[in-house]
């Protein structure tokens, strides 16, 4: 069936009848030979472009987990097929692979800085961003697979050192339901040199290299399949070239934190507030760092890894102007009952109907009723992770997103409405006041409720 479905576009068709029941169609290819099929058997004759893609379907294989598997890597057409080489989080091929050419290097222009400092690190995954290939290319819910995707394959197949078409390479059965699929053993790129060449399968996962110190080398997990080994375990330098094997699923879901509420305080306002910042205990505790727009707290903080950011348009993604009480909300998804983030009139009127009281690492606030909350500043969340000096500023986030707009009219929408209490002179705070903060910095959340 495959044969006729591909050689029909060159090939010369007619329709007969051997019998007063049967009719039957002739094919005459351009070679010479000829093929008649029973018109019965066939439901649609469809004259596509040979260079198209293949439908979904037939380039998925149910290897009977938890996402469908890719028949063969992005950029082949065949399971044998190399394909192309990517680097980590980048979309399209090249020639030579270095850590200067890499798309998310960091030129700290000459100056002091440890290695890690030259990568823009993307985030515990990327998978179904905009930095995966296989997203942006096939669409869908094709992806690049985690390094937990990886491994369940792992666990669950068998592994075959053979060829295909000449080509060496792993063919991988599943346990669960016998489909297989084939890894041709297409080496890898280390600068301008192609390594491994028919002695190992290397692919990435889009899951970064787990590490307790951020400020350690940067690495993201691979695949690396040959003869002996099988394992998700490894890991590597980010600029390196491998191959991509795309999978077929929803983007696994976060696993959102669970704490207890915190206790209401009535000061006297339209709301109630927490007691404590979000992922705290307590009042001083300093809480979860958050950015705008996200659900829980990340290693670091910085625009490339940022969930709103587009990597292809180089913009932040608009989700609202206002966030509280929606999807969006951190407050609200992991704390439920009511909780929310604050707007910003809301933040206006703890900061006006208030009475603010400054003290060493925070400010007491005190409604008109008589009751307080103690707000602590906490510092920022960036790219080196969440602050470590003893002293420090104060952000406190709002629902309300930046709807200025600049000189050419268009909307300041990198920022959102932000409380702020910096320091001074003699590390003394100055007034706090609403402002504005990158929306990709992780900042405190302190929750209200109705």
């Amino acid at each position: 069936m495959n044969k006729f479905l591909s050689s029909i576009l060159i090939a010369t068709v007619g329709i007969f009848t051997v019998n007063a029941q049967t009719k039957v169609m002739k094919i005459e290819y351009k070679d010479g030979s000829s093929e008649v099929k029973n018109v019965a058997d066939v439901s649609r004759i469809t004259f596509a472009d040979q260079s198209e893609d293949p439908s979904d379907a037939d380039k998925m294989v149910d290897l009977g987990l938890s996402v469908k598997w890719a028949s063969y890597n992005i950029g082949a057409s065949n399971p044998w097929e190399y394909g192309n080489f990517y680097a980590y989080g980048e979309i399209e091929p090249k020639t030579e692979y270095t850590l200067k050419n890499y798309q998310w290097y960091y030129d700290n222009d000459g100056e002091d800085h440890d290695q890690w400092e030259e990568y823009l690190k993307l985030g515990a995954t990327f998978t179904g961003t905009n930095y995966d290939v296989a997203h942006v290319k096939w669409g869908n819910q094709w992806r690049v697979p985690t390094r937990d995707e990886w491994t369940e394959l792992i666990n669950n197949c068998e592994f075959e050192w053979t060829g295909m078409n000449g080509v060496t390479g792993a063919k991988i059965t599943s346990r669960i339901n016998g489909n297989s699929i084939f890894l041709p053993a297409a080496g890898n790129m280390v600068d301008a040199e192609h390594t491994h060449d028919q002695l190992g399968c290397f692919y990435w996962t889009s899951s970064e290299y787990e590490q307790s110190d951020i400020t350690q080398e940067c690495r993201n997990y691979r695949a690396n399949i040959d003869a002996t080994n099988h394992s998700a375990n490894g890991y590597d330098y980010p600029e390196v070239g491998f191959s991509i094997r795309a999978v077929y699923g929803p983007v696994p879901e976060e696993e959102l934190p669970s704490y207890t509420a915190p206790e209401m305080v009535d000061l006297g306002l339209s709301v109630k507030w927490a007691n404590c910042n979000l992922g705290a205990k307590s009042a001083s505790e300093t809480g979860d760092f958050i950015c705008w727009g996200e659900l829980m707290e990340k290693q670091y903080s910085h625009k490339y890894n940022y969930k709103w950011y587009d990597p292809l348009t180089d913009k932040t993604v608009e989700i609202g102007d206002q966030i509280s009480d929606t999807q969006y909300d951190a407050a609200k998804a992991i704390l439920g009952d009511g909780w929310r983030l604050p707007t910003e009139d809301e933040m206006k009127e703890l900061l006006e109907k208030c009475t603010w009281t400054e003290e060493t690492y925070g400010f007491t606030v005190t409604g008109p009723n008589g009751n307080s909350i103690y707000l602590p500043a906490c510092g920022f969340q960036g790219y080196k992770g969440a602050p470590r000096a003893a002293i420090e500023p104060g952000y406190y986030m709002t629902g309300n997103s930046d709807v200025r707009v600049n000189y050419e009219g268009k909307k300041m929408i990198d920022n959102a409405v932000t409380l702020r209490f910096t320091r001074g002179a003699g590390n003394k705070f100055k007034t706090p006041e609403m402002n504005y903060f990158s929306k990709a910095g992780g900042i405190q959340i302190r929750p209200v409720h109705k």
